[in-house]
């Protein structure tokens, strides 16, 4: 799950985490043999200049052999990266490998060194290259498991952990990368048990407090977060920056506002220009002064700026300002109601404040009180004719509320009126979207996206798209920087959710899924998730009850009949099934999903020809391997022998991109396997001619 991930933070992205193979390397001892023995040990030990100096003595002594050389510039890779200099380190391991090609320690260093240079692809082949060279060597499995997490593959990351820890139990580098992968993947009880068996071996290992905290942190347990970041930072506290930023944000969860204005402070120190920190600072620094004026003293004293942040604008006269800035707190809270009484309140002495209307109508849209915000973007518009936010805010607006010719008005000409304006292509995405252009649509949310990349709508969006192509690895990236942004967002948590679910990880979806039905319990898509995950587990009548509530609630969303009619299938009901697809195909004549479906439908009813209608109809519009499955299935039925084998043979070619394709292919290639011993070859050898 893009993935977000919580290792980089938004907050400070670019700051690495100290690698856990780093450590690993310079604990590796590399020399071993007939060297002499005074510098051998120096260059084997503590990456210090000592150690440097040794190694450098056997590199330039000619009379030292090749294999005491290679162990050298191995040797003297881990000074380099130990002092962060990242080329020479480079250019040793690189010698050394030069030497002996199959020299596991140095292949590592250099994959180590060429992932910090961004170098993945050559970091993967000498990782690969040292494991296969050293199957029973846990460093080149720990190595490899790093690489993958970095690029968040989590389930590949952790396997490889897991064989980095069955051949090495005591290397906490590894529970502790492990650890971070099941954070990743939602599973904090596992991540616990594994940072805790890391600081038993060695409390000192690298990031264990740290992901230990963010476990907690997943789990609810604010308390013991705080203090496992809190034991991060006291190990390392000019280096833990995502520990500081992770501390910060739990200190204003719990209202301890001046402790984490002080944690703030000291990552503006180091990163003066980040934006994340100083709007989160400054949260911190208003509900400081909010909650003392609530509680009916002083305010305290004003906080120093923020180390790097421009001078704060002079507050405005009027107590209605005041109320308006308390009114954006409690939208930044997620307090939509109270911000609209505070903002209605603001609006009855003055009808004309355009900072309470433009704030009441995002609250009203947050609230789903869409009429409401149009009433006040109305009355905005009346003022501002002409203002292109305001027009694309009401093309929004009117694109959730279908009215769609009223939109695609008011977003062609806030584009008209500003050619940059990214909330007026979003806008005019749904609108295509929203008339089934779904290509057109995807052209506007890239444009969208391209002029302002921080929009979490503008992902949300593109990801649904994807999703409606059946594009679901695609859908997962957006859905997870639509997360990263805001972390909050439920509609992209939850189709994320079922994104994962419809790829057969049923277990990640989940996670979503539920932490979606503890926010909100009739959010329709996490239910939809919860009903997809009945029809996978083949409890066919719960499924249909659960899809039931949601047709009742949104008849016309197709997605949910489609899977109501795979549900009524498993029950073997046909002819429910054909009722949920026509009710769709009969408004969306090309909807792929229900024409695959509905082919399917018809061989189950025996009608064979109709059957391969419908999934020439599908598959004309993008190949799946159900729908080639299926219509192999059909020509089979109706004795076109080769029709049927070329379609079996191409679905065990194509990679599946939902758990129904990864059902369909396992049944093709089992067919092939059996059509290749009953289709004899033409010259009478034994073999298959498939």
């Amino acid at each position: 799950m893009r993935s977000r991930s919580i290792c980089i933070d938004a907050a400070t992205r670019g700051v690495r985490f100290p690698q856990l193979l780093a450590l690993a390397l310079l604990l590796w001892p590399v020399l071993a043999g007939p060297a002499r023995a005074g510098d051998v040990e120096d260059c084997s030990g503590p990456p210090t200049d000592k150690a440097e100096a040794a190694c450098s003595g056997i590199i330039n002594d000619t009379a030292r052999s090749t294999e005491d050389r290679t162990k050298a510039f191995t040797g003297r890779s881990r000074f380099g990266i130990a002092r962060g200099k990242i080329d020479q380190a480079l250019s040793d391991a690189d010698a050394a490998v030069q030497l002996n090609g199959q020299f596991v320690p140095a292949l590592i260093a250099r994959g180590y060194v060429q992932q910090r240079k961004g170098s993945l692809d050559q970091a993967r082949a000498d990782f690969d290259r040292a494991i296969e060279l050293e199957p029973k060597n846990p460093f080149g499995f720990l190595a490899r498991g790093n690489l993958r997490a970095d690029q968040h593959a989590w389930s590949d990351a952790i396997s490889d952990y897991d064989q980095a820890i069955t051949l090495r139990q005591d290397l906490p580098a590894a529970r502790v990368g492990r650890a971070r992968a099941y954070v990743e993947t939602g599973q904090p009880d596992a991540a616990v048990a594994d940072a805790n068996t890391a600081i038993a071996v060695n409390a000192g290992t690298p990031n264990a407090f740290y992901w230990r905290g963010q476990a907690h942190r997943r789990k609810g347990d604010m308390d013991k977060a705080i203090e496992d970041f809190s034991r991060a930072i006291a190990q390392a506290p000019q280096a833990e920056r995502n520990a500081y930023f992770a501390r910060a944000q739990l200190y204003s969860a719990k209202g301890d506002y001046a402790r984490a204005i002080a944690d703030f402070d000291r990552l503006l120190a180091v990163l003066p220009d980040n934006k994340e920190i100083q709007q989160q600072r400054q949260q911190a620094v208003t509900m400081q002064a909010e909650l003392a004026k609530a509680a009916g003293g002083a305010a305290p004293p004003q906080a120093a700026p923020a180390p790097g942040a421009p001078p704060a604008r002079p507050a405005g006269p009027a107590a209605g300002n005041q109320q308006v800035e308390q009114a954006k707190q409690l939208v930044a809270q997620g307090n939509y109601a109270g911000a609209v009484a505070n903002l209605t309140q603001v609006l009855g002495g003055d009808p004309r404040n355009e900072a309470a209307l433009r704030l009441r109508a995002l609250a009203y849209s947050k609230l789903g009180r869409s009429a409401d915000a149009r009433n006040d973007l109305n009355a905005l518009l009346k003022v501002k004719p002409d203002d292109p936010q305001l027009l694309a805010a009401r093309a929004l607006n009117a694109a959730g509320t279908r009215q769609f010719d009223q939109a695609m008005a008011d977003a062609g000409r806030a584009i008209t009126l500003d050619q940059n304006n990214s909330l007026a292509y979003l806008a005019r995405g749904l609108v295509k979207a929203g008339t089934g252009k779904v290509q057109d649509a995807l052209a506007d949310y890239d444009h969208s996206i391209s002029l302002n990349p921080k929009e979490t709508l503008a992902f949300t969006e593109r990801g649904l798209a994807h999703i409606g192509l059946n594009q679901l690895d695609k859908a997962l990236l957006d859905f997870d920087q639509a997360l990263a942004l805001v972390p909050t967002n439920l509609i992209a948590k939850s189709w994320r959710g079922l994104a994962l679910m419809l790829k057969g990880r049923a277990d990640e979806g989940l996670v979503d899924i539920d932490a979606v039905l503890e926010r909100s319990p009739n959010n329709p898509t996490a239910q939809l998730g919860r009903g997809l995950a009945m029809l996978t587990s083949s409890q066919y009548d719960r499924a249909i009850a659960a899809f039931d509530q949601i047709i009742t609630r949104a008849p016309n969303d197709a997605f949910p009949h489609v899977l109501r009619a795979r549900a009524y299938l498993g029950l073997k009901k046909p002819d429910n099934a054909m009722k949920d697809l026509n009710f769709i195909l009969s408004a969306r004549p090309d909807y792929q999903p229900a024409l695959t479906l509905r082919g399917i439908t018809w061989s189950a009813l025996r009608n064979y020809d109709k059957a391969v209608e419908d999934l020439d109809r599908a598959i004309a519009q993008k190949e799946t391997v159900e729908g080639l499955f299926a219509r192999a299935k059909a020509h089979e039925a109706l004795n076109h022998v080769d029709k049927a084998t070329e379609d079996f043979r191409k679905a065990t070619q194509l990679t599946p991109s939902s758990v129904f394709d990864v059902l369909a292919q396992a049944e093709s290639k089992r067919k092939v396997q059996q059509l290749s011993k009953r289709v004899p070859c033409g010259n009478g050898q034994s073999g298959t001619c498939l």
